[in-house]
């Protein structure tokens, strides 16, 4: 891995120097985030290094910020959050301080599951699960109406998701 000079990330300028990642690094993380339960010796034999030098690369890709997390992608079906609502939300103030408290409070609300800043016509745009209709409105009557600083909102039910992953593209080298 080599650094190379900063990009930008989400619309901001990155301090943090761009990781240059080799062909080896590159089938590690598509491997990982295919499957991060492989273990590292299987992971290794598959991306052609010996398990030490294979665990040294993981490390080295965690402590560089490439891989952020490590977790374990729940059904929400089976968990009883079938449905998924987009919400847009435009605040009544779009100052530095409003926007700080909103997306402190939808931090707090574990059905919130994205919560992003947008250009356009909204200030942000929420990914909400619920376990139905009903859910949602109790969600949206107590916090999108009720909560200060919300001037207006709409909501969009999701009928069906034709492709949802976390996995990002590796590029080749």
């Amino acid at each position: 891995m080599q650094k190379t000079p900063s990009d930008m990330r989400n619309g901001k300028r990155e301090d943090r120097p761009e990781i240059a990642l080799d062909a080896i690094d590159r089938r590690i993380l598509d491997r990982l985030q295919r499957d991060s339960t492989v273990s590292n010796q299987d992971l290794a034999h598959q991306v052609g290094l010996s398990p030490p030098a294979c665990l040294k690369r993981v490390r080295a890709l965690r402590s560089a910020g490439i891989i952020t997390r490590t977790v374990a992608i729940l059904s929400p079906e089976v968990l009883g959050y079938p449905m998924i609502t987009v919400a847009r939300v435009k605040l009544e103030l779009a100052n530095e301080s409003a926007n700080h408290a909103f997306e402190a409070r939808m931090a707090e609300l574990p059905r919130v599951v994205q919560c992003m800043t947008v250009a356009g016509d909204y200030d942000y745009v929420l990914l909400i699960r619920s376990r139905d209709v009903g859910h949602y409105q109790d969600f949206a009557r107590r916090v999108l109406k009720l909560a200060p600083g919300i001037r207006s909102y709409t909501s969009e039910i999701v009928l069906q998701v034709h492709k949802a992953t976390t996995e990002l593209p590796i590029d080749p080298v």
